[in-house]
């Protein structure tokens, strides 16, 4: 399926003008037969504007493109002076890069799942169904999807997605303690807080077993879903929290996660809730140790006559977001407790988690052997 204009504007996305040219060209330029979609180019000129992907199982990509192009629009014409010009096909086009918003399914006639709405630009996103809570959906929902969309859709909506769309890149600071909101969607708010900045400790000289990708951070979200984007920290740090997680900063860096406000952090570290990493030591200099951190604790004991768990609780598995959406909060908020979390399918983000209840007698197990009280 395609998008219309009309469906564009609700959406944030460039328009397709009357005047480019559309050109379809299989998404496998070198063996055809092998395709297993096709991309749909729009000229204006010789100028790439927008790329459509679509793959036979009904998913696909809209993004919109600033690429010049030379001899008859089969190469892409070198940015620079020293550049060569490259093939114009699907590869090559996806090794520039895009500009502003995009729009993905990643479902269709064959398969469920969701959509998302960002910002290449700024590097933010506007929505996504999975963080909002919405069940996965095939191509009949997609369309019932964006005939709500356009319905909840008023001015002032209109007025906000254009800003995001046309809005500039920001780099933003954050530090330990800073509460922070975000958006579930296009009315809810969420509220967190940062709990440990990974590399910045490091610097300052503390001990961490560094096994995280990217700029991890702790954080954790509070039990809140709300329209009020003004909620105050005295009232933030009243509210319980989903179990922290280590996530990587590119969400508070270009400023999708708002800084709110910073209080200083309880001095007894036993009173934040940190994730637990155990496991043996990865280093291929040093492997016969087993290693535990838990935030700022960090300790290590030698392998030889200690009993390793066989389940891995390395804990190290790191992404953009936190392994929460709508939905699971709302849960928790109602339960009066973690358990939807701690329960919910899949459940990769808990299985290797040891303060998951259902893991008790093995996390005795590991303060016990690593010295702790």
């Amino acid at each position: 399926m395609e998008l219309t204009n009309e469906q564009r504007t609700c959406l944030g996305l460039e328009l397709i003008e009357l005047a480019w040219e559309r050109v379809e060209i299989p998404n496998n330029s070198v063996n055809p037969e092998r395709s297993t979609g096709k991309d749909i180019l729009f000229f204006d000129g010789d100028v790439l504007r927008k790329v459509i992907w679509l793959h036979d199982s009904g998913s696909f990509l809209e993004d919109s493109w600033y690429l010049k192009t030379r001899d008859n629009r089969t190469m892409i014409a070198p940015i620079t002076a020293k550049g060569k010009p490259r093939r114009l096909n699907g590869v090559n086009i996806q090794r520039c890069t895009p500009r502003g918003m995009y729009f993905s399914f990643n479902g269709g006639h064959e398969q469920k799942g969701g959509v998302y709405l960002a910002n290449y630009t700024t590097q933010r996103t506007f929505y996504s169904s999975e963080f909002a809570g919405i069940p996965s959906m095939d191509e009949e929902g997609l369309q019932k999807f964006l005939k709500q969309w356009a319905a909840d859709t008023g001015a002032d909506d209109l007025a906000e997605i254009q800003a995001f769309a046309g809005a500039k890149r920001r780099r933003c600071k954050y530090r330990e303690g800073d509460f922070f909101r975000f958006k579930y969607d296009r009315r809810s708010y969420g509220y967190g807080r940062i709990l440990l900045d990974v590399r910045q400790f490091i610097k300052n000289g503390g001990k961490f077993w560094n096994i995280l990708m990217g700029k991890p951070l702790c954080v954790s979200i509070c039990h809140i879903v709300t329209e009020d984007p003004d909620v105050s920290i005295d009232r933030l740090q009243t509210l319980s929290s989903c179990p922290s997680e280590y996530m990587m900063d590119n969400h508070f860096y270009y400023g999708e996660y708002e800084i709110i406000g910073n209080a200083p952090l309880p001095e007894d570290p036993d009173a934040i809730d940190y994730p637990v990493m155990y496991g043996r030591s990865i280093s291929g200099l040093d492997p016969d140790k087993i290693c535990y951190c838990r935030g700022k604790d960090y300790r290590e004991i030698p392998l030889d006559a200690e009993k390793l768990l066989q389940k891995d609780f390395k804990k190290n598995g790191i992404g953009y977001w936190p392994h929460i959406n709508k939905t699971l909060v709302l849960e928790c908020i109602k339960a009066g407790s973690n358990e939807p979390f701690w329960n919910k399918e899949p459940k990769n983000s808990c299985t290797y988690d040891l303060r998951n209840p259902a893991y008790k007698k093995e996390l005795e197990y590991v303060q016990e052997q690593m010295g702790i009280c």
